[in-house]
């Protein structure tokens, strides 16, 4: 029985590519001939080691990131102009937010779980209403932590008193999907809506 749905949100709720940030940076910057796009992808999203990685974890403010970016690849942007190459980056999947509404009708508790930062998100917020939806905001740059790290998984037991089989965790990541069940929370990888209406009937209808 699933009395509590978790979903991610890049890739999930709303789809997003990163490639596009460093292309734009790169074309901003006035040492562009020292560098790729690439080798400014590979810097600030690299999975171990990307710049960003601090950054979704709060360890640094959205100035410093900007700052250090700027400094780094001498850009010709105002922090204005950097948070549009920053933002300018998500859709809605327009399936997935008929789930949500679905859910909330049926009077299911939903939670976003996500690996994310302020600039990003302020900007989702004020862009796509159905973010709040969602009963709670669980979110790597407040957490301190980032999936799969055990301790953003715990925040949904502090906000929510249920046994883990009870929820059910969507992610498009298999490694964070496999992460979870570790710490004995059920998921499934996302690749389209058609996934979580088939665990919908089979679990909720």
């Amino acid at each position: 029985m699933i009395k509590l749905f978790v979903f991610d949100l890049g890739n999930v709720i709303l789809p997003f590519e990163h490639h596009q940030i460093a292309v734009k940076l790169h074309d901003a910057s006035l040492i562009k001939d020292r560098f790729t796009p690439d080798d400014i992808f590979r810097y600030l999203f690299d999975y171990q080691k990307g710049f960003v990685n601090a950054y979704e974890e709060g360890l640094i403010s959205s100035r410093d990131f900007f700052k250090k970016l700027k400094e780094r690849y001498k850009l010709e942007l105002e922090p204005e102009d950097f948070k549009e190459i920053w933002n300018d980056i998500f859709e809605e999947d327009a399936g997935v937010s008929e789930i949500i509404l679905y859910l909330k009708e049926k009077g299911y508790p939903i939670f976003l779980l996500s690996n994310t930062n302020e600039l990003h998100f302020s900007y989702v917020m004020e862009r796509y209403p159905i973010i709040h939806h969602f009963d709670e905001w669980i979110l790597s740059f407040e957490v301190g932590a980032k999936k799969p790290q055990e301790k953003i998984y715990d925040v949904i037991f502090e906000r929510r008193s249920l046994e883990r089989h009870e929820v059910l965790y969507i992610d498009d990541i298999p490694d964070y999907i496999r992460a979870a069940a570790g710490y004995g929370i059920p998921g499934i990888v996302f690749r389209e809506a058609a996934d979580i209406w088939k665990v919908i009937r089979e679990n909720c209808v």
